[in-house]
């Protein structure tokens, strides 16, 4: 997994060329999450029609996801995870150096949506079909409580030690849980102009 480094500086706001004091803090921040994090992830592909899942006999809320989704008969449900380590040393390094946990969460941030992209290309490996872009809950009007689902649905918290706190709140934080098409050729790229999301902080410009 290579974390880049321009979505470390985009999670820390930085605007213009960074300083190489900045780069170094950066890429030391970057190195402390990769010794600590312990990737894992879980997926299941399903048939889709119209919105709903006929084996889960489960329908999607919202109108987001169904036109993300579009046409595809096929989809994958996905979590995954950077573990709990991560979270432990973000919460340390916050009662020693607000600074670095800025960084230190920042690179993790950025470690955790590089490794989902290489697991959803992990996934179209082993089905032997394109995977589109993901789309999580809470994303555009897909409901954030459908994480609980997600959870159920593939088992996180015994795969994959994946939890979900009364305020819907992944545990750990370092995680995502996602829906993609399968048959669709992926961007890998976030384009915030395919979200609703406007007051996004991390929102490109």
């Amino acid at each position: 997994m290579v974390i880049p480094r321009t979505e470390i500086l985009r999670y820390l706001g930085v605007k213009g060329t960074p300083d190489e004091k900045l780069l170094s803090e950066v890429d030391n921040a970057s190195e402390a999450v990769m010794k600590i994090a312990v990737p894992k992830g879980v997926y299941k592909k399903f048939g889709y029609r119209d919105g709903c899942i006929p084996e889960l006999g489960y329908s999607l809320s919202g109108s987001d996801i169904r036109r993300h989704l579009g046409s595809a008969k096929e989809i994958v449900v996905l979590a995954v995870t950077l573990g709990l380590a991560v979270d432990r040393e973000c919460a340390k390094l916050q009662r020693v150096s607000p600074y670095r946990a800025l960084l230190f969460d920042a690179a993790a941030s950025a470690a955790i949506e590089a490794f989902a992209d290489e697991f959803c290309l992990g996934i179209a490996a082993e089905i032997g079909s394109d995977l589109g872009d993901r789309f999580s809950p809470g994303y555009g009007d897909l409901a954030i409580d459908m994480q609980r689902d997600i959870q159920r649905i593939l088992s996180a918290d015994k795969m994959i030690g994946l939890g979900v706190a009364d305020d819907l709140t992944l545990i750990p934080l370092k995680s995502i849980t996602a829906l993609a098409p399968v048959g669709v050729k992926g961007c890998l790229s976030h384009d915030c102009r395919k979200c609703s999301k406007r007051d996004c902080p991390f929102r490109k410009e």
